[in-house]
């Protein structure tokens, strides 16, 4: 089979969902590559992670016998990946200017509500732990976590040990909750 992606809003981030795709497709054999308008697919996928605010998906696909598009800038209600796929580890090649990265979530969801994020309404109002450091890291130098609120997470200091005992710099994408810090959360954060 041959596949397509489409990263709508750019290559700019890595697509983490994209990533996951291309590596189950391609350990299943299929071929795998960015979406060309030229020739055909049987298979493509596209991707957005952000509104029409910030990304505009102007993109229509005429040249393959099925389109899947996903991701929270369709809005609420899509379905998320299947679990063979969610937990694969993702494929690092897709982004060749990312590589020494390891992108990915240990835990989902936020117990705050924020106006401006979607993140409660979509993962719900409750930090939990969706995955081990090993699913996704495979000693890369740096480390991606794209957690909403770990902290709120109450496995976070399992997790947090985790992520000191990679050696690795962690980058906090999302930032940590201020409000849920405490001298045993500090102190692991100061080894990570």
């Amino acid at each position: 089979m041959k596949v397509g992606l489409i990263d709508v809003d750019s290559h700019n981030f890595p697509n983490l969902c994209l990533m996951k795709l291309s590596e189950y497709h391609t350990r299943r054999g299929d071929r795998v590559e960015w979406w060309s308008p030229k020739g055909h697919y049987d298979l493509v996928y596209k991707s957005r992670v952000f509104t029409d605010t910030y990304s505009r998906d102007n993109i229509t696909v005429t040249n393959a016998d099925q389109v899947i598009q996903g991701g929270t800038g369709y809005g609420p209600g899509g379905k998320d990946l299947p679990y063979e796929i969610e937990h694969i580890r993702p494929d690092y090649f897709l982004y060749p200017r990312f590589l020494g990265a390891a992108y990915g979530f240990l835990s989902r969801g936020c117990p705050r509500n924020c106006g401006f994020c979607i993140v409660s309404g979509k993962e719900g109002r409750r930090s939990v732990k969706v995955a081990d450091l090993f699913e996704f890291w495979r000693g890369e130098d740096e480390i991606k976590l794209l957690d909403p609120n770990l902290l709120a997470c109450p496995d976070h200091e399992a997790l947090l040990e985790q992520l000191a005992d990679s050696r690795a710099l962690v980058d906090f994408t999302q930032g940590l909750d201020i409000r849920l810090t405490s001298p045993d959360n500090i102190s692991l954060l100061n080894k990570v």
